[in-house]
């Protein structure tokens, strides 16, 4: 836009919105990392379940919700499920279709990590007398954690980024207060760089620290 003169004035008089909006981003984000870290994990597990049905199930729910876009997701929780007698908020409807979508990601995530571990390890420790879920939490994870966190931290980052979508079925997160600024000022480009620094304050720690994460304690481990 040639001649474009900026004003951020104009802008200034929302920054507690804009704080607001970021702050439901960062509900959304933790959440959603939460429950689809969990998620993932159980699905990961059933995947590799001996019960070939229950691995068969957990196959096909991953599947879904990888090649499902989360914008589709996110409409047809909010908008769809209601039709079944399952009525969802705007943020649950949100937080549900990303934790699901993070939860496809990482349960592979998860079994790439633990695969990476010779079975014999495995094996040994069941020999010794652990159960399966002993060996699983005291011998496994513990080394898989160094194949699955660099993957599972950018799977993260992308959970934060991932929840603009939610402006769709108004949620009032970051971009839907961006755009509800541009309705009230008319200056877009104002409105959506100040989202963006937003973003990128909120983004930046958290990729120093999962980078120093990676770096000092699974890399040295």
């Amino acid at each position: 836009m040639e001649g474009y003169i900026w004003n951020f004035n104009a802008v200034l008089p929302y920054k507690d919105a804009i704080v607001s909006g970021a702050a439901v981003t960062l509900q959304i984000t933790l959440l959603s990392i939460v429950i689809g870290t969990i998620l993932g994990l159980l699905l990961c597990l059933a995947r590799m379940s001996r019960n070939g049905a229950l691995s068969t199930l957990a196959l096909c729910a991953g599947e879904v919700f990888r090649n499902l876009p989360v914008l589709v997701v996110l409409i047809w929780a909010f908008y769809a499920l209601p039709s079944f007698g399952m009525r969802l908020s705007a943020f649950d409807a949100a937080v549900a279709g990303i934790a699901l979508n993070l939860a496809a990601f990482s349960s592979e995530i998860f079994r790439a990590g633990i695969n990476s571990v010779p079975k014999g390890q495995r094996e040994a420790s069941l020999a010794l007398g652990l159960s399966e879920f002993q060996s699983m939490r005291e011998i496994v994870l513990p080394q898989a954690l160094r194949v699955i966190v660099p993957p599972l931290s950018g799977r993260y980052i992308e959970t934060i980024k991932l929840t603009s979508l939610a402006s769709v079925i108004a949620v009032n997160e970051l971009v839907h207060v961006g755009g509800n600024i541009i309705s009230l000022t008319y200056r877009p480009l104002e409105a959506y760089t100040a989202v963006a620094l937003v973003y990128f304050v909120m983004i930046t720690p958290l990729v120093f620290v999962l980078r120093k994460l990676e770096g000092d304690k699974w890399q040295t481990a």
